[in-house]
């Protein structure tokens, strides 16, 4: 597996914070389920309370060192009692075993299906836990859970995620109230990501069939990724259909899980620098340039905020690392004032000049953290 780009260095004084800010936020958002079982909710604000499948995969790749292992698999196991037989996996549990398998209210769903992102978060973060704890047995015993997951993703001829436009629903949950049709950027990104994880990982315990499987799933897709790309500004768009528009969070991280080549990675963070003030606020990062929202949605969002203008702490980390790419020093600008908003109103969902929502967002303080590394040479 290609490695990911490198964390942003940065002084340790900045990384102390946002790792206090991490471990703080995992442990307003532990709850016990009915039958005991330590569940990490999205907020601490009682917002979100469920174990969201992605919510939870970002707490652990970020932050997993502050969450016990035995209380990761047990989490990964109560989002496995709820997969369903055509191998759906749960886009949320909820404290009585409860699973939602669509996105939004249980009563008013977004869209016609699940969205198109849970089995690769769910097979990405048992390969997160497996590197956490070395029990690749986990693993091999859930093996085919996460096969049946990943065969639920509706793919398009050339293996790109796919969502009808006769019959939107959510795709990548970050922004489940958008309706992204035809082959969907962000989704595809992680399932490629996935299979390349699950084979790295079954390739490190000599499990060379399985390893072999998911790495010709992986370059089954690969190549085709590049069909996302806008030729004339080298970003990449969130969809083939609707809302064909250039996706700042699903660029960056096609440059840190390292899709974009280094030519079109480093493309991108000078893009990034030359639009800079045109998606940060206070650090924190709009899924799209000021000024424009998503064309088609499923949900009655009013521009400007949530998923359709909102400003997010979570891609913070992917937009430092492909900055940093061409100047360290704007990507630990950008994290500084990231830093500053956490510090001084805590760590909200999302932001606008406006609003602030929610407190102790996990996910959010979790993932950029899983970006940075502390430099003495920076102190």
């Amino acid at each position: 597996m290609k490695a990911l780009l490198p964390p942003v260095r940065v002084s340790p004084q900045l990384y102390a914070s946002f790792e206090r800010h991490a471990r703080e936020s995992l442990q307003a958002v532990r709850n016990l389920a009915d039958d005991g079982t330590p569940l990490y909710f999205p907020d601490g604000s009682g917002n979100y309370p469920a174990l969201w499948t992605r919510d939870f995969c970002y707490m652990v790749e970020g932050a997993g060192r502050f969450i016990p292992n035995d209380e990761i698999l047990g989490c990964i196991d109560y989002l496995l009692a709820g997969q369903r037989e055509d191998g759906v996996v749960p886009d949320r549990v909820y404290a009585d075993g409860h699973p939602v398998y669509c996105a939004g209210p249980e009563s008013q769903p977004l869209g016609s299906g699940p969205p198109t992102d849970n089995p690769q978060f769910l097979a990405k973060l048992l390969c997160a836990y497996v590197k956490l704890s070395g029990d690749h047995q986990a693993l091999a015993q859930r093996m085919g859970a996460i096969m049946a997951a990943i065969e639920s993703v509706p793919l398009s001829r050339e293996a790109l995620v796919f969502i009808d436009p006769n019959s939107p629903h959510s795709g990548y949950g970050f922004t489940d109230c958008i309706a992204k049709t035809g082959k969907v950027l962000f989704s595809s990104l992680l399932y490629w990501e996935a299979c390349q994880r699950l084979g790295a990982t079954c390739a490190a315990y000599e499990y060379h069939e399985d390893a072999h499987y998911w790495y010709e799933r992986a370059e089954a897709i690969g190549p085709n990724l590049h069909e996302f790309v806008d030729e004339e500004y080298g970003l990449f768009v969130a969809a083939s259909g609707d809302c064909k528009q250039l996706d700042i969070w699903g660029s960056a991280y096609a440059a840190v899980i390292r899709v974009a080549s280094k030519k079109q990675a480093r493309n991108i963070g000078q893009f990034l620098i030359d639009f800079y003030d045109e998606f940060v606020y206070h650090g924190f990062v709009r899924h799209l340039l000021a000024g424009q929202n998503w064309q088609r949605l499923l949900a009655d969002i009013e521009p400007g905020a949530y998923q359709n203008g909102g400003y997010w702490a979570l891609p913070v980390g992917w937009v430092a690392q492909t900055l940093a790419l061409v100047d360290e020093e704007i990507a630990r600008m950008l994290l500084a004032d990231a830093a500053a908003e956490f510090d001084e109103h805590g760590v909200s969902e999302w932001i606008s000049p406006s609003e602030r929502r929610l407190q102790a967002y996990a996910a959010g303080a979790a993932a950029v953290l899983g970006c940075l590394q502390p430099a003495k040479a920076l102190a």
